[in-house]
């Protein structure tokens, strides 16, 4: 409670000392007051994923005030609770990627690491992943599910839905095939308390989907 009246204070006086964020413009000054939010969260030991909530919200604003989108994941080995990799939303920094989510920066961050071997020529599995953990910040889009699922992830739990693009809550609609793959898995949304989840949310508002139906 003092950490969160001292950041609140900090935050307060800075704005009324007619310098700093009140000289911001408006995108900035709500960036910056997201981060006041998530530096004063404590993890609310009622939800159990709460502790890699806030892992995945603070890689988030990295993200965004890289200027990619305000998404964050990580991957949790499930028996001893260590978050084993992290990544975030890369997709306009330092270049533009269109492949560079945070699920797909994660991914490729442990599969580089590991360097698993295994193909239709091996007798090893390079999709069994034992008790890891996904989470990511917000819902999976089609193009990071079907990865996640291609990987052999069995857990991956999102902290906010996203009724316009995510996919995870539609696997029914999805090709016959991935259907089948994804069989058996425990995709869901994650047990964290609803301050964490709002600002899970107020992370993602900041990504930029206008460019939707836009012409040359």
């Amino acid at each position: 409670m003092q950490k969160v009246l001292l950041v609140s204070f900090l935050f307060s006086a800075l704005l009324l000392a007619g310098g700093g964020l009140a000289d911001e413009p408006p995108l900035q000054q709500s960036i910056a007051e997201l981060e006041a939010r998530i530096v004063a969260y404590v993890p609310d030991k009622r939800f159990r994923d709460d502790v890699f909530g806030l892992v995945v919200v603070k890689d988030a604003i990295v993200s965004l005030k890289a200027g990619s989108g305000g998404i964050g994941a990580c991957l949790v080995d499930g028996k001893t609770g260590e978050v084993v990799e992290r990544g975030r939303n890369r997709q306009y920094s330092p270049y533009f990627r269109s492949d560079m989510h945070a699920e797909m920066d994660l991914l490729n961050r442990y599969e580089d690491r590991l360097q698993k071997k295994g193909g239709g020529k091996s007798n090893n599995d390079p999709r069994r992943c034992g008790d890891l953990i996904l989470f990511t910040s917000t819902e999976p889009c089609p193009m990071c599910l079907t990865r996640i699922i291609n990987s052999g992830i069995q857990r991956m739990y999102w902290i906010n839905s996203d009724a316009d693009g995510g996919m995870a809550q539609r696997l029914d609609q999805m090709p016959p095939f991935w259907q089948r793959f994804a069989a058996g898995r425990d995709f869901r949304q994650a047990e964290c308390s609803p301050k964490l989840r709002r600002i899970a949310e107020d992370l993602f508002r900041h990504s930029v989907r206008s460019f939707v139906g836009e012409k040359e």
